[in-house]
């Protein structure tokens, strides 16, 4: 009997990786491998659609190892699902976030790796989406291009400086105080500047190789060419790879084991973009607010329902409108046809005592009364460093659920929050991150109140 849960009988659907929900971490039952499967609309009947269909049966064709490998298609009348291989690693964005910005040689690596795509690509009748969180930075150093365009990608090279310029500032472009270079002598602001308030980059050292403002300094006439609003004024792909060959330890192909200079490939970059300035980003050093400190008291009882806002409720998989039940707010499942472990539901529940110690009280109690509880299958056990005090246990609801349950004080209140996925068991512990992050996210909703 064919499982309802599977696509084409043969892909289960196990996390969204999207908001929207139309990219999907999946499962090839036949294979036993891990695959993404992506979801894509078709236009109505006519040269669109058969346009569309052209460019997938082309990538479903192409082979890179620096672009996402297409292994199938599954067709239905209005959409098609594109099952694609999985890749481990995080986006360039997310890899300067956690290390800081990357040196600019790596930077350069990164940048000729994705030009390659891009150029192997154009070759085939493959477009690309190659932008900061579409490219991927493996454990096993290799650079991957996830996104694949349905139509013409017209800013490719647009593209390949915002990656380049991510990985070198620690940010993406028009994200951060600087939305584009500023003079070398200081004078007046960028052109392109929007006074943005995005990740801070401080400092001379970065995370990953200990990059500063220095080490930007090779990229940046390339970058002010890549990302010029005017494509007249953006350096070719053969100019861009000149100079990042020139920044990196790769021979270049035209002539095997020489490599032109910097120097020269820096003039040459200057040439091509019309004699474009010299152009630095400076790194203002900035450091994040402090926290609001934890209330003590409450003189009235929070709303539950105002814990959670609409943009977490949907990073939970959840319904952005809550439903009240006296003390109680509920989130239903933001697509109730989705597969079991999707189709999440949010319980919060708070307590309000006279004073703390009664809180405190009453917590202990729900602990104990916890611990014994027979549909426990994972003890109750501290989580550090959230409210006044926390825990966490997971109930089993038989063959088809798990609760993840976090109970946490703050001050006089006690928060009891469900995190309930119709799933068992706890795939890579997916509900027990979900419960602790909206415990988190609820802690952070209190601070300031009373």
């Amino acid at each position: 009997m064919t499982d309802p849960n599977l696509l084409a009988g043969r892909y289960r659907l196990l996390e969204r990786r999207d908001r929207a929900g139309t990219s999907w971490r999946s499962r090839d039952e036949l294979l036993q491998r891990d695959v993404t499967i992506t979801g894509i609309s078709l236009p109505p009947p006519g040269p669109h659609r058969e346009l569309l269909l052209g460019r997938i049966r082309a990538a479903a064709d192409f082979r890179h190892p620096n672009v996402i490998t297409l292994h199938d298609v599954v067709s239905f009348p209005d959409q098609v699902w594109l099952i694609l291989e999985s890749v481990e690693g995080r986006s360039v964005l997310r890899t300067v976030r956690a290390e800081g910005p990357l040196t600019s040689e790596r930077a350069a690596e990164v940048g000729l790796r994705v030009l390659d795509a891009q150029t192997a690509a154009h070759g085939r009748g493959v477009h690309l989406q190659a932008d900061p969180e579409s490219v991927l930075l493996t454990p096993d150093d290799r650079v991957v291009v996830t996104g694949l365009a349905a139509f013409d990608a017209t800013d490719e090279l647009r593209d390949l400086g915002a990656v380049l310029f991510t990985a070198v500032e620690g940010q993406a472009p028009g994200t951060g105080p600087y939305a584009g270079p500023r003079p070398a002598d200081g004078t007046g602001p960028a052109r392109g500047e929007t006074g943005g308030s995005g990740p801070a980059v401080t400092g001379s050292t970065g995370g990953a190789g200990g990059t500063g403002a220095a080490d930007s300094g090779p990229l940046a006439p390339l970058l002010e060419g890549l990302l010029a609003a005017d494509p007249a004024h953006r350096p070719d792909a053969t100019t861009a790879r000149t100079v990042l060959l020139g920044l990196t330890s790769r021979p270049a192909r035209s002539r095997p084991g020489r490599l032109l200079p910097v120097a020269a490939a820096l003039v040459l970059l200057l040439l091509a973009v019309g004699g474009t300035a010299f152009w630095l980003w400076p790194r203002p050093e900035a450091r994040p607010p402090s926290p609001a400190p934890l209330p003590t008291f409450f003189a009235k009882a929070p709303d539950p329902c105002s814990l959670i806002s609409a943009e977490w409720a949907e990073r939970l998989y959840l319904k952005t409108s809550p439903s009240r039940r006296k003390t109680t707010c509920d989130w239903s499942a933001a697509d109730p046809k989705a597969p079991g472990g999707l189709r999440n539901t949010l319980e919060i529940t708070l307590v309000r005592e006279p004073e703390a110690k009664l809180a405190h009280t009453k917590y202990l109690r729900l602990r104990s009364q916890d611990a014994k509880d027979t549909r426990v299958i994972s003890a109750p056990a501290d989580v550090p460093g959230l409210g006044d005090e926390a825990y966490f246990f997971q109930l089993s609801n038989g063959h088809s659920s798990v609760n993840s349950v976090v109970v946490v004080r703050v001050g006089n209140i006690v928060t009891a929050l469900q995190y309930h996925r119709f799933t068992v068991p706890d795939t890579g512990g997916r509900g027990r991150a979900g419960a602790v992050q909206a415990a988190h996210w609820t802690v952070d909703s209190l601070r300031g109140r009373k």
